[in-house]
């Protein structure tokens, strides 16, 4: 289940062209075991894995909506995680179980501005903090190869972007930045076997357009990665270096 709740402080039609609104969420969840999970354990009572998620938030607007401006805090807990027992057995007498918990907590902001119906600018960011918890029954102790509070894998503690877009009657163009910080990762070949690791940040930047030739007809390009960064989302896949792309679009008629 999932409850959501809203309340506009000042309405859009304020005079000095501003409006307020405040808004929560709180929300669980759930992961049933996979298959593989469940082909791999001698525990017949292997359950689903939980989560407990809240957020609140201010949406504030300004000049006649022309500025919007955004943020939220939230706060994730994730419970019963099915982990390999191992060297925690004093936790569990079967080889896997729901015992392994971590939480999620952070804020994110954002800006718009559209200073011309044909012109939008957006920028972005998050600041995110994870920690592996102890796990049920072993004080102090977190599943192998971590320890408690550790960041989770592949959550990034800083974040964020810049969105640029022009439209015009026959011409779009637009450009969007965007930033990593460094992440914890397992090793690409043996995985949380073979250790965490320090897989680090990154900055890319991508650009394109568009033309109408015709009332049908558009001709797309977009160049991603456009400065040539070298780097990883996951640590030992190397992304694309600088990559163009080109299209057509035709619209058929109806």
């Amino acid at each position: 289940p999932k409850v959501t709740a809203a309340w506009t402080v000042v309405p859009a039609a304020h005079p000095r062209g501003a409006s307020t609104r405040l808004r929560m969420a709180a929300g669980t969840g759930i992961r049933p075991p996979d298959a593989f999970e469940i082909a791999f354990t001698d525990n017949p009572g292997l359950a689903p894995e939980r989560s407990v998620s809240v957020e609140a938030g201010i949406v504030q607007t300004l000049a006649g909506g022309a500025v919007q401006a955004e943020a939220t805090i939230f706060h994730n807990r994730y419970d019963d995680l099915i982990i390999s027992v191992g060297r925690l057995s004093g936790s569990s007498r079967y080889r896997t179980d729901n015992i392994a918990n971590a939480r999620a907590r952070g804020t994110e902001f954002s800006l718009a501005w559209r200073p011309r119906a044909d012109l939008a600018a957006r920028s972005h960011y998050t600041w995110l903090d994870t920690a592996v918890l102890e796990v049920d029954g072993a004080a102090g102790q977190a599943a192998a190869p971590f320890a408690v509070g550790d960041r989770l894998l592949r959550r990034p503690t800083h974040q964020g972007g810049l969105d640029l877009a022009w439209t015009g009657r026959r011409f779009q163009a637009f450009a969007a930045a965007t930033v990593r910080g460094a992440t914890l990762d397992v090793e690409p070949n043996f995985g949380a076997f073979g250790g965490v690791f320090e897989n680090r940040g990154y900055g890319i930047l991508t650009v394109g357009g568009a033309w109408t030739v015709a009332s049908r007809l558009t001709l797309q390009a977009r160049v991603v990665n456009a400065l040539g960064a070298r780097y990883e989302d996951v640590l030992g896949y190397p992304a694309l270096g600088r990559t163009a792309y080109a299209g057509l679009r035709v619209a058929a008629g109806r």
